[in-house]
């Protein structure tokens, strides 16, 4: 077996980055009979057109179908691109099921490497290395616990686990058996704060439902601010006027920083400018960037329909603008273009060193077609 981390399709922290040339990288490993996944490989010879050869941009994307509904039946073997089978341990993380059933992916190394770019954010903030840190996070099928894992081995902390399953509790709320989602709500802050008391905690991960349950408590936003450098936000959504009160009121000792994203877009941690840099946003925005050299992320004019994109490309808003969140997944282990995510977020250009659309102030889309179950994730 080759244990050997395949490298990204495009190099990592490439000054000259360019998403065209992440799109052309990622035709030609997912294409090519040699190292393309049977999933994609059918599918091409299906088409008129040939993916390696006629998609050499972002805007050629628009050729690709949208395939995440798909995923949640296609057989998992056929997921796999035959370029990195036997390039080590394989792991297969799936979606939290907030919009029917869950989406399927593979992994070899892409979900260390999302933990290596949260990482990186961390570092630029000088968020302590070592420590305690506290996380309420799914596991098991879940890629935000894998990713959790390496992000505390990559900066030498201890972790102290909570699990969250966020798909009882999902379950529970749409059975209308509120009683029963309490009570497990109760059961994930009981455990919490055992830990909050007996251990120092130095960093925390947790959902905002949690987050905000956690801020009605005294006790708890008293250990919180105690001894807390920095909460580490995900999954769910947070308003603006929440996480002002958070920030300012509730954990004014502690720093409050986001990250967006799900299991098939990856990992895009909260930018907070340096002191040197302009103040580009004002400071109720949060800002988040997708990891680039694998995870595009494009905001769309929700009005646009997507049958009638056949031909062309999606109806893109300005920068300062807000519409639905496209993502395009193009790393080695994964090909998934035009994800109509179920948020909408406010486009940004480009910030200092990254090369590539940051998007801000996330919120659930609320003319999604399928209802959404965020649950306490």
């Amino acid at each position: 077996m080759n244990t050997q981390i395949p490298a990204p399709l495009v190099p990592a922290n490439d000054p000259g980055f360019r998403a065209d040339d992440l799109v052309q990288a990622a035709m030609d490993w997912h294409f090519s009979p040699d190292t393309g996944s049977r999933f994609w490989l059918e599918k091409a010879r299906t088409w008129s057109f040939a993916p390696r050869k006629d998609i050499t941009t972002l805007a050629g994307l628009a050729l690709l179908p949208d395939v995440t509904d798909e995923i949640r039946r296609a057989p998992v073997g056929d997921l796999v691109p035959k370029g990195l089978i036997g390039s080590g341990p394989m792991r297969v993380f799936e979606t939290g099921g907030t919009t029917g059933r869950p989406r399927r992916i593979i992994d070899f190394s892409e979900f260390q490497r999302q933990a290596g770019w949260w990482s990186s954010f961390l570092d630029r903030e000088q968020v302590p290395l070592g420590g305690n840190w506290l996380l309420i996070a799914p596991t098991g099928p879940h890629a935000v616990g894998h990713v959790l894992r390496e992000l505390t081995a990559l900066r030498s902390a201890v972790p102290l686990h909570i699990d969250l399953d966020p798909r009882w509790v999902k379950e529970l709320m749409r059975a209308g058996r509120s009683a029963e989602a309490q009570g497990y709500v109760e059961h994930l802050v009981s455990q919490t704060m055992d830990l909050l008391t007996t251990q120092t905690i130095d960093v925390m991960f947790c959902t905002p439902p949690l987050l905000e349950v956690l801020a009605q408590s005294p006790r708890a936003v008293e250990l919180i601010n105690r001894s807390v450098h920095t909460i580490l936000w995900s999954g769910a959504s947070m308003d603006r006027d929440t996480r002002d009160i958070l920030r300012h009121e509730v954990f004014p000792e502690v720093r409050l920083r986001g990250a967006y994203g799900n299991t098939i877009t990856g990992v895009s941690p909260e930018y907070v400018p340096p002191a040197s840099e302009p103040l580009a946003h004002d400071d109720s925005t949060a800002v988040f960037i997708p990891c680039y050299t694998g995870f595009l992320m494009e905001i769309v004019d929700p009005a646009t329909a997507p049958g009638d994109l056949s031909a062309g490309d999606w109806a893109r808003v300005p920068y300062g603008a807000r519409g639905r969140v496209l993502a395009h997944t193009l790393t080695r282990e994964t090909l998934l273009p035009n994800n109509l995510e179920r948020d909408i977020a406010t486009r940004i250009a480009p910030l200092p060193g990254h090369p590539a659309d940051a998007v801000a102030d996330v919120a659930p889309f609320a003319e999604a077609e399928t209802e959404i179950i965020e649950g306490v994730y």
